[in-house]
């Protein structure tokens, strides 16, 4: 797509993601009792609002996002406006406080979950439950044992392979737990099943090859999907999103090999990814969209200072261990974590900059 198209959808499509995630906030706070002061798209400068019931509901001029001020909820002041008075947020229990911080990150989940739903049971690319080996080191265990290129693994040991990630699991920890065993994989070849395969992981492949040797694809194919159906694969999907997240920062840390490390995408990179993703149609687009709100969900809890999660351990850590820091060591901390939140930001929008350029 050209950059001002993609720009566009960019823009539009992070907005409403966050949009969604302020809502909740937004709708648990009105209906917790709490005064919500401004619902606002974008960030200032103002460009125009409409005030009703006390609440602006405003349009501003950087198109990225949005935010809802409640009374008495400032995380960077020391003093927050309207501490204490009725209907502030400081004023309500430590459990509606948990359920406004929540609320954002639980509509980004239900957001992921309506939209990926929709997605497959409108008809997009999905997973044909097929695994396909795309590659065999020389002098493998898989070479070896007479595996190719093109083979689809059926079994191994008896258990039935739908993903590429239950393979390499279960041959990861043979070969940690049980060395020198073999193992049987259940293959098929042009369509016709090949008599079991026999073959030992190694516990200490070469640097950039597994147990195996092989490297696998999952088969892709058009497909449309009943709603219940559509709406397991939703499921499935968040939860692979989630895994795939949870195991980053051990990716991150763990010793560099041949093939790199985990390929970590900012601002930079989901723009470019966003205007490839937007030719293949409207089922496609909407799993991209699917994915981010569970990536901006999972990011958002975790207990840092300045996301929601960092905002719901203080309170949880007061509420049920009456451990409260004071407003201004709790105001210091958050203000800490956000500018370590805009470092990471452009550290990472530098290394997207250097991988569109190839370096």
């Amino acid at each position: 797509m050209d950059f001002l198209p993609t720009l566009i959808l960019f823009l539009l499509t992070f907005t409403a993601i966050i949009a969604v995630h302020e809502f909740g906030h937004y709708l648990t706070a009105r209906l917790l009792g709490m005064k919500v002061l401004e619902f606002a798209f974008g960030f200032p400068p103002r460009l125009t609002a409409i005030r009703h019931a006390g609440i602006d509901y405003s349009i501003n001029a950087i198109p990225f996002g949005g935010f809802v001020r409640i009374l008495g909820q400032d995380d960077f002041s020391i003093r927050q406006t309207g501490e204490g008075e009725p209907g502030s947020f400081t004023s309500k229990p430590w459990w509606a406080q948990a359920i406004v911080l929540a609320a954002g990150v639980t509509m980004n989940m239900v957001l992921a979950l309506v939209v990926l739903t929709i997605a497959f049971a409108t008809g997009t690319t999905a997973s044909t439950g097929d695994v396909r080996v795309d590659q065999v080191a020389a002098d493998s265990p898989a070479q070896l044992a007479g595996i190719k290129v093109g083979d689809i693994v059926r079994a191994i040991d008896g258990r039935e392979i739908k993903r590429s990630g239950d393979l390499v699991s279960y041959v990861k920890s043979q070969a940690r737990l049980h060395p020198d065993q073999e193992v049987t994989l259940e293959i098929e070849r042009d369509g016709r099943p090949l008599p079991p395969i026999k073959a030992v992981p190694r516990a200490e492949p070469p640097e950039g090859e597994g147990p195996l040797g092989i490297r696998l694809e999952e088969v892709q194919g058009a497909t449309t999907l009943a709603l219940p159906d559509a709406f397991r694969e939703a499921v499935s999907l968040s939860g692979q999103v989630i895994g795939q997240i949870a195991e980053l920062p051990g990716q991150l840390l763990a010793p560099r090999t041949s093939t790199g490390g985990p390929q970590v995408g900012g601002p930079i990179e989901i723009f470019r990814v966003t205007g490839q993703v937007a030719q293949f149609g409207i089922p496609t687009f909407l799993k991209l969209v699917g994915v981010l709100s569970v990536n901006l969900a999972v990011l958002n809890i975790i207990p840092f200072p300045g996301l929601d999660g960092g905002r719901l351990f203080f309170v949880l850590l007061g509420g049920i261990f009456r451990v409260r820091l004071s407003p201004q060591a709790e105001a210091a901390v958050h203000a800490v974590g956000f500018v370590l939140l805009l470092l990471l930001l452009v550290v990472v929008s530098i290394a997207d900059i250097r991988r569109v350029v190839g370096g």
